[in-house]
């Protein structure tokens, strides 16, 4: 007969149990947060409602994410009380508060840019885009960039003057150099706006006013 193993026994006592389902939850939670804003940065693209619907996705992970870090910092600071308790070394100590002030960096930065793009972006969402003309089109200019892998990305910034008096500048990454100039691109009205015919050129932009998403480009 073998002994008749107590139900409070270290392998299975409830708080134990529960302490193991708790980290389980908390890192899953973490590591789907930022699989989600990695996947929703790579999705969203530069243009229309795809865009605006990553850039919520993204941001909430985020926010998400931040605070599955701060929900680490009490135990973080205990281990720090219980380490500056302790007689001896206070290296440890000292590299744990270091650990603690970074991830409250990084936490706080999480949730408060996450939350104020989320915030933009529900609002941009409720109340849809605003149809403005555009005066002047500046400084457009196209950058290459190369990534490690050999891969080739061009980023064109350009600044809209709309007829209301405000400016925003855009920034757009596109995969071919020559995407802007392409009659079925979604960006031609105003690479001729900007660059063909800047003066002979008018177009309207349908643009989410607090995110400045570019919903339409067209000529008017």
């Amino acid at each position: 007969m073998f002994p008749r193993r107590s139900r409070f026994s270290p392998e299975i006592r409830p708080g134990t149990a529960r302490q193991q389902l708790s980290m389980t939850i908390w890192a899953c939670v973490l590591i789907g947060s930022a699989v989600v804003m990695l996947g929703a940065f790579l999705l969203a693209g530069n243009f229309g409602v795809r865009q605006l619907v990553c850039s919520l996705i993204g941001s909430g992970a985020a926010v998400v994410f931040g605070i599955c870090l701060l929900s680490l910092l009490p135990m973080l600071v205990r281990t720090m009380r219980a380490q500056l308790d302790q007689p001896g070394n206070a290296g440890p100590a000292i590299k744990t508060f270091f650990c603690i002030a970074m991830i409250a960096l990084v936490a706080t930065a999480c949730t408060v840019m996450g939350g104020g793009a989320f915030a933009e972006g529900y609002e941009d969402a409720r109340t849809g885009p605003q149809t403005k003309a555009i005066t002047s089109c500046e400084r457009f200019r196209t950058e290459t960039e190369r990534g490690r892998r050999g891969t080739i990305r061009y980023y064109s910034t350009f600044t809209l003057h709309f007829d209301d008096g405000k400016s925003r500048r855009f920034e757009i990454r596109t995969d071919t150099k020559d995407e802007f100039a392409q009659p079925t691109s979604p960006y031609y009205a105003l690479y001729q706006a900007c660059v063909v015919r800047p003066f002979t050129t008018s177009i309207v932009v349908d643009v989410y006013p607090r995110s400045g998403i570019i919903k339409a480009i067209r000529e008017a």
